[in-house]
């Protein structure tokens, strides 16, 4: 068997592995016996605290059971450490301090930094390019779409629940998508039949990946893989745009800079170790990575719109100088 073979089953297996929601924490006597006590000791029979929690912990809807979990987690960390053994997770995931209420501190200012990003930088370019600039309307939707990704990031981070977290991943894979499917229609501009084809496949892939997603058919680990697949796919077409036209467009590095940066940033979220100071993970990192390459974008998107402009402006005044 050849090794595009091997490579090809290989990666199709690692689609196939599902997320395991145990961890050695949450499995461990030391923490169910704890969370047994917690519950008799703080909670009534509807989970409900029988005395009055902190302001923060009732404005983001804790409940008793799920602050027994919190304090619990923490106590079962200490007797791990305390007897020589390594952190472990819980559910899945390492331990982090909770500020404030939020649950991972560092990843909801990170994101709020990513969507001040968005926002200052989209603001920047709609005063510079109005709606007559071409490219416009397409980029002004990747923005609103990206606004709207690191607000459910910010709140997913702060609050773990069910609803927060579909809305995270769906969030983070229609960015991904939008990203590709504004490159396309950047890379075939004016050409109105693949408009619609581009358009069509880009509708049919969010409908079937997020009905999939909110059915629960899908689960965070195949939902990460496939959105390094479709970030993958447009790292390859759009470098291959850029290697044809980079001795054309003086400003087409700053797209390449962002696809190779992208790349090796994205090799946090592979990373795994425990919390620094027990609030920057890799996960955390790899959000506050992301807020330069947001300027790094915008500032393509503005070169490309004006030499869009200008292209088709002159194109404009060529054919009317041949007509009269």
């Amino acid at each position: 068997m050849s090794k595009l073979k091997c490579l090809s089953i290989l990666a199709f297996q690692m689609f196939l592995v599902k997320g395991i929601d145990g961890s050695i924490g949450d499995r461990s006597q030391f923490y169910n016996l704890c969370l047994e006590k917690c519950h008799n000791d703080n909670c009534d029979n509807d989970h409900r605290f029988k005395v009055l929690p902190s302001l923060s912990l009732r404005l983001l809807f804790w409940s008793c059971k799920e602050d027994c979990s919190y304090s619990c987690t923490w106590k079962t960390v200490d007797h791990f450490t305390s007897h020589g053994l390594e952190v472990p997770q819980f559910h899945g995931k390492w331990p982090f301090i909770r500020i404030f209420g939020c649950q991972e501190p560092a990843s909801v200012v990170f994101s709020i930094l990513n969507f001040y990003a968005h926002i200052t930088m989209y603001w920047k370019f709609k005063r510079k390019y109005g709606c007559t600039y071409p490219m416009f309307y397409i980029w002004t939707y990747f923005s609103l779409v990206c606004m709207h990704g690191w607000f459910w990031s910010s709140i997913f981070h702060a609050r773990d629940t069910p609803f927060t977290e579909v809305m995270d991943y769906s969030c983070a894979f229609i960015m991904v998508v939008t990203l590709l499917y504004c490159m396309l229609l950047r890379i075939t501009y004016k050409n109105k039949r693949l408009f619609t084809v581009i358009t069509c496949g880009y509708l049919s892939t969010l409908y079937s990946h997020l009905s999939h997603l909110w059915s629960g058919y899908i689960n965070y680990d195949y939902n990460m893989k496939f959105n390094i697949v479709i970030g993958f796919l447009t790292f390859v077409i759009t470098m291959i745009w850029w290697h044809r036209n980079r001795k054309k467009l003086s400003y087409i590095y700053l797209i390449g800079w962002f696809n190779i940066l992208t790349v090796f940033v994205t090799i946090l979220e592979v990373a795994d170790f425990a919390p620094i100071f027990w609030i920057l993970d890799a996960h955390s990192l790899w959000h506050a990575s992301t807020v330069p390459l947001t300027i790094l974008l915008y500032r393509f998107m503005m070169a490309d719109c004006s030499y869009l402009s200008k292209c088709y402006s002159k194109l404009i005044l060529n054919i009317n100088h041949h007509i009269h």
